[in-house]
């Protein structure tokens, strides 16, 4: 049960803000851990992990649309699921690095990288977007003109939140692998494909 404790609690955590998460929207659209996790699992703890992200990912997905409604699963859902595969693979790419600053610097690049696979898809998929230069700056920078918000405010609000839930992530691995093993003054990140 210790050893299945702080998959539980992740995954709790994650379902706990993804419905409390919309009420942040006015204030900080977009932010929120998902991106982050994704990284931070990828990186830290290796692939064979992908299952608890996914599974908070998918269980959020439904409890968010049976409290709130308005959320449905459709094609576009693609473009996420892109922009999380993109993020994981940054995060395995620096499995090999266990100190704090590359691994903020890398979750900086997941959340950049998210928001680049997540605009570009929409500007390929959706009517909003003129198929050319213009559109496609658009949808990265400013959005569809009936959109509420222009979305470069998304790509703060992410790169705010892959900084807050990646220092999160990696305080609670780090203090929690301390509890284990408390004779080592930082204990390792364990690294598992």
């Amino acid at each position: 049960m210790k050893r299945a404790l702080p998959i539980i609690l992740l995954i709790a955590l994650l379902v706990l803000f993804r419905i409390v998460g919309p009420m942040l929207q006015g204030i900080m659209p977009g932010f929120g851990p998902l991106p982050a996790v994704f990284f931070c699992v990828a990186a830290c703890m290796g692939l064979r992990w992908l299952w608890i992200p996914m599974l908070a990912w998918v269980l959020s997905y439904q409890l968010t649309n049976l409290i709130q409604g308005g959320y449905s699963w459709d094609w576009q859902m693609l473009i996420v699921i892109g922009g999380f595969g993109f993020a994981v693979a940054l995060g395995y790419s620096l499995r090999n690095k266990q100190r704090a600053l590359p691994l903020l610097g890398g979750s900086l690049g997941a959340a950049l990288l998210f928001y680049f696979v997540t605009n570009t898809g929409s500007w390929l998929l959706l009517p909003d977007y003129a198929k050319n230069g213009a559109g496609f700056i658009q949808a990265q920078w400013t959005g569809a003109p009936h959109h509420a918000m222009e979305t470069w405010v998304f790509l703060r609000s992410g790169l705010l939140a892959n900084i807050f839930f990646t220092s999160l992530f990696l305080l609670g691995q780090r203090q929690w692998a301390l509890k284990l093993e408390p004779r080592r003054e930082f204990a390792p990140i364990r690294r598992q494909r």
